[in-house]
Formats: C-alpha cells, structure tokens, sequence
C-alpha cells in the first residue's frame, strides 16, 4: 500500500472501515478497494483491482461521474459528491452516495468513499410515490396530473395539435359502497383503473383524483373528433360486465371532454372536463358531453342560483303554496300538497324546476326539505277546522342520513299536529333503493303515525313485491300515464290496474296531473277514488285558502274532512 498511499497509517484505516473505500486512478480504474466496497458489489477485493469503477457503475450514471473526476484531475473541483447506482454481482442496482477526492500530493490517484444509501432513497422515493400517486390504484394524483398538464401544454404552445383532457365519474358508485360493502367499492376503484390503463398510450396519463373520479390526458391529440373517439373506446372498456363479490356489475362512466386553447392553464383545462362531466350526469349519465363555453356560462349561473339560494333559505325568501288533491266522486278538496316556491327577489317567483336540481347538487335539500315539513304543520294548525291532510315530498337525501324522523317530529310536536294529518311522499325509486339506514327511518316515520306515499308510481324498475314490503299508505300514479287516458291501450290498463291493486290493497290511490274533462272521466271508471291536477286547481299561497266554520275549505272538502280509510 506504501506505493499507492505513502502512509503506513492509511492500511488499516482503509481495510477496516465499515464505510466503502476506493482508490481510483485519472481513468476510474480501481487500483484498490476495501472489504465494505466489494461486499457493496457482492465481489471479491482481488477482482475489483482488475476493474475500472465503469465496470461496477450503471450505465446511465458513467458519463456523468466522468466528468466529476476530470474535473477534479483539472482542479476545477478540489472534490465532488455525487448519487449513482452501483451494480450488484446479482442484479440489483446499489444507491450509493460518492465523494472522491485527491489522493497523496502529486500522486495521480484519487480516494472514494462510497456509502450505502439504498435504504434512503427507497424511503425518499415511497414518500415521492405517496406524493404524487394514488395509494389504491397506483395511477397518477391531481398534483403529478396537473404537473403533466403544465408540461404538456407548453410543449404543444407552437404545435398543431392538441392537448385533451378527459373526466370520468363512475356512475352510482355509492350503491356499491352501500350494498357491497367498501372493500369491493375499492376493488371496483382498481378493475375500473386496470381498464382505463389498458386503453392510454404510453405518452398518456391517467390519474384518480379521489373516490370515484378519474383523469385521463391525452397528449399531442389531432382533433376533437380523435379525442371523442378515443374516449368513446375508454366508456365501452369500463362498461364490459365483470363479477364484485360474487355479484355480477357492469360499470358505466359519466365523462367530460375538454380540448386545450391557447394561453390555457392546466388548472382551467382540468375544470372545463369536470364542467362538462357534471353536465354529463345532469343530462341522465352514462354520457359523454364536450366542453363548450356555454356550459362554464351555465356552471356558473348555477353557481350564483347556489349561493343566492343560501341566502335565501337563510333570509326567509321561500314560500309555500298548496296544490288541492280532490275526492273524485264529488270533487271535495280532502287534501293539499305542500309545493314549495322561491320569491327571488329580481327573478321573481320560482318553480322547483328552476332550483330543485341545483339544492340537490349543493346538500341544501335537507335544510329546505325540513322548512317546507314546518312550513306544512303550521298550515294546518293555523286551519284546525280542516280535518284534511297535507302531503309533502321529500328527497331520497333527506331520508336516512339527514334523520327525517327526528325533523318531522319535532314539525308535529312544535305546532300540535297530529301525526295522521302529514303525508310525505317519496319516489318509487327512492324507496326501492333505500339503504338500511333509509328504511329504518321510513319505519319510524310510519311508527310516528305518518302516512308514507309513493309519488311516481309505476316508474321504477324493480319488483311490486320491494314496494310493497315498505310501511306504505297509498300510492300516486304519475303524470305521463294520465296523459295517456283513453288510448284504449297500455295508458288505460296501467291506469285501471294500479287503481285496483291500491284498492284491494287497502291503500288509497291518487291519479295526478289530470287537466281536462275527459281525463276526470276515464279516471273515476278506473276506479280511482282521488285526483289532482290543474282541472282541480294550481298551487296557491296559504292565504288564499279559506277554511269556513264548518270545516269546508275554498274547494269545499267533504263533511268529514278525512281520506278515505285505508283499512
């Protein structure tokens, strides 16, 4: 060693140092190297003194350190530290950390310290994983996808061609989680991803933004039409059927397609696929829609109809008006139901269907469902002379999560109504899809004393049998079969079947939307014992019904002022 080092003292230091030691020469040739080197490179210290550092170096990293100690042999660097991977006699590749420096003055030699910092990196590159992917599926996160974004789109400022963006959000994703438990919601989460993947090309990137919502960006696209048919590919994939937990489910997609435009950000790229995937799910989902600056104009009147419906909710400008429901036979109002309306204060009064979609959007239906419920009980009792009931719809979103039993008796108890006076109407699919956490609310609601409505009916898909094992009073058959009286065909033999089945049933049936004459006829030799609709009157303010002394209203409700029985 006196030949290389010149110091008697250098040897054992050298040998024994847990830390791995080289001495190179002005071509990286290891002219000596240690036990804790060689066992860095599962070989032998007489081998390596045979070798050049290249030898035991990754490719990718030689060139590189090539110039590190050219530099230093120039006395451009007096040192230079430096990451590189080693290669082990096995296979694998080494991260090490690398100092070289000058040997003895005026030697051509050069001392490496070469530390094992595999464990560090792999920890370094977990945390950088976690960062920027996502832990279930593996796909890229909303950072690293916005990252890509960026770059791909400065890439493309002077190309012909386009950047596109695509969102996809599974459809009714929450009935799974309900009904299959989470575990096979995230398995679904990964088949979904699996076939996304499957469909990119390599310079493509897909990435899950959290719960059931994926990106894909599709980079260097020629046109709009190329990109719709690409997504159109990725929609059939997700769709194929496949067995989740012994179940056989076949996923559908609501997607949004948006085209990059110049000066464009990856943040504004991103949000007009989202615009155009929600429009995608409000116009029925398992869609595709394209992103047009008419939906940001909508997404954004939709917005100021949310927060202005805050305001309203808050500030008292809702209203409640009454829609009569009539005992056919005489047309004696024997019931109301509870409408509500916006008294915008520019726009002036608003239907549901101006605002309804967009408090169910924003989780305000809970609130406005629970004032339109109090709203109800005081109408009656401010009227304790109409011995009536009023009915009020409520949303599958009130019914479970928000505790609808809780809201509706406090209603009763705060303004002493009996609970036989309310009726709460709730969609047939509403009920047929009830979760566990619904039906027992709908349960207690029927234990309280109030009578539960299917509204719609006839529209669902599932089996009479489901309907029918919920605490149901009476049923509404629904509009577009009203329309159809008198066809001598399907309209007519829905009507007459359903009233005859709430019949035999002991339920009471209501036949909605009748208009005209004709349809009051053909309605009442269906047997149908109560109707509504314009014919009997539109929705009116409290105010403009008059309860008289002897328990008529301004429709003049039958003497005894109640429903026929329902057994």
């Amino acid at each position: 060693m006196e030949s290389v080092s010149g110091d008697e003292l250098f040897r054992p230091a050298f040998d024994g140092s847990p830390i791995g030691m080289a001495v190179l020469d002005a071509d990286a040739a290891l002219r000596d190297v240690n036990m804790a080197f060689a066992r860095l490179v599962g070989r032998s210290v007489a081998s390596l003194r045979t070798m050049s550092l290249a030898d035991v170096t990754h490719p990718d990293d030689v060139q590189h350190h090539r110039e590190l100690l050219a530099q230093v042999a120039s006395r451009e660097l007096p040192y230079f530290q430096s990451q590189l991977r080693l290669l082990h006699r096995g296979g694998d590749a080494v991260w090490a950390r690398l100092t070289v420096s000058p040997g003895d003055p005026g030697s051509d030699t050069y001392v490496a310290h070469v530390e094992d910092i595999t464990e560090i990196r792999r920890a370094r590159d977990l945390l950088e994983r976690r960062a920027l992917y996502d832990h279930l599926t593996g796909l890229a996160n909303r950072t690293l996808v916005l990252d890509r974004t960026t770059r791909a789109l400065e890439s493309r400022r002077d190309d012909c061609s386009s950047v596109a963006c695509i969102f996809l959000d599974v459809d009714h994703f929450k009935v799974i989680n309900d009904s299959l438990g989470h575990a096979a919601g995230d398995e679904m989460l990964r088949e979904i991803a699996r076939r996304i993947r499957r469909t990119v090309r390599p310079i493509d990137t897909v990435a899950r933004l959290g719960g059931d919502e994926f990106v894909v960006l599709l980079d260097g696209v020629a046109s709009q039409a190329a990109a719709e048919a690409y997504l159109t590919v990725v929609a059939a994939e997700v769709q194929v059927p496949f067995t989740l937990a012994d179940h056989e489910v076949v996923p559908t997609v609501s997607a949004g397609l948006a085209l990059s435009e110049p000066g464009m950000t990856a943040e504004t790229l991103l949000r007009n696929a989202d615009t155009a995937m929600y429009t995608a799910k409000r116009r029925g989902r398992a869609r595709i829609e394209v992103f047009s600056h008419d939906l940001r104009s909508d997404a954004l009147s939709r917005l100021s109809i949310e927060s202005e419906l805050r305001t309203a909710i808050r500030e008292g400008e809702l209203a409640v008006h009454y829609q009569p429901v009539v005992r056919l036979e005489d047309r004696a109002v024997v019931a109301f139901e509870a409408l509500v309306r916006w008294q915008h204060p520019n726009r002036g009064l608003l239907m549901p269907d101006q605002f309804i979609e967009v408090c169910e959007e924003a989780n305000l239906v809970v609130p406005l469902g629970a004032f339109v419920i109090t709203e109800a009980c005081r109408f009656l009792a401010d009227r304790p002379g109409f011995r009536g009931q009023v009915f009020v719809n409520v949303s599958t979103r009130q019914i479970g999560a928000a505790d609808l039993t809780r809201v509706v008796a406090q209603a009763l108890e705060s303004t002493g109504i009996a609970p036989g006076r309310l009726g709460l109407e709730i969609t047939e699919s509403g009920v047929l899809g009830a979760t566990a956490s619904a039906r027992a609310d709908l349960a207690g609601l029927a234990a309280l004393g109030v009578d539960l409505v299917i509204d719609d009916f006839g529209t669902g898909y599932s089996a009479l049998s489901s309907v029918l094992l919920n605490p149901v009073s009476g049923l509404k058959l629904a509009r577009e079969f009203t329309v159809r009286l008198g066809d001598a065909a399907t309209g007519d033999r829905i009507s007459s079947t359903i009233a005859m089945l709430s019949s035999s049933l002991g339920l009471y049936g209501v036949i909605e939307g009748i208009e005209t004459e004709q349809e009051y006829d053909r309605a009442r030799a269906h047997g149908w014992e109560l109707g509504q609709g314009y014919l009997f009157g539109r929705a009116v303010p409290a105010e403009h019904i008059v309860v008289a002394a002897d328990g008529t209203a301004a429709l003049a409700p039958p003497a005894s002022g109640r429903l026929p029985s329902i057994g």
